[in-house]
């Protein structure tokens, strides 16, 4: 069902519109009241989570594989940011779920070789990519 706001909320009231309850919405949602719950302000700050589902995080944040990514894919000569953000953002995850004591796994992932050139240009690359983006826990296995 939906959440109904606990009190009524009136247009002038509201300083922040969330489009979208997925993983991202409900994230900025979470951020924001945890921000303004930590400062001494008289009104609180009113935030409106709007959400075209009749449920939360049944779109894209739906379909989700669940994979904590390990930072293996973006250069980071060519994609700078996302490398930092990729791999600063796994470890801050893993954290997170640890310090709130949320079931998780770093089971590790295989990544399969299909031809020769994978096996002898591919494969080497990512492992060169994960070293570069700071990955230290990456070997090839045969």
């Amino acid at each position: 069902t939906m959440f109904r706001p606990t009190s009524k909320i009136q247009q002038n009231q509201v300083q922040t519109a969330i489009i979208g309850a997925g993983v991202i919405g409900l994230a900025i949602a979470r951020s924001l009241t945890h921000q303004s719950k930590h400062r001494s302000q008289s009104q609180p700050h009113e935030i409106l989570l709007l959400e075209k589902s009749t449920h939360i995080s049944t779109g894209i944040t739906s379909r989700n594989s669940q994979v904590i990514h390990a930072g293996i894919y973006y250069s980071p000569t060519v994609s700078p940011l996302k490398s930092i953000l990729c791999v600063g953002g796994k470890q801050l995850l893993y954290l997170y779920c640890r310090e709130r004591n949320i079931d998780h796994r770093n089971c590790g992932k295989l990544i399969v070789a299909t031809t020769p050139y994978q096996k002898e240009v591919g494969l080497p690359r990512l492992l060169e990519l994960g070293k570069l983006n700071g990955v230290d826990d990456l070997r090839l296995v045969s």
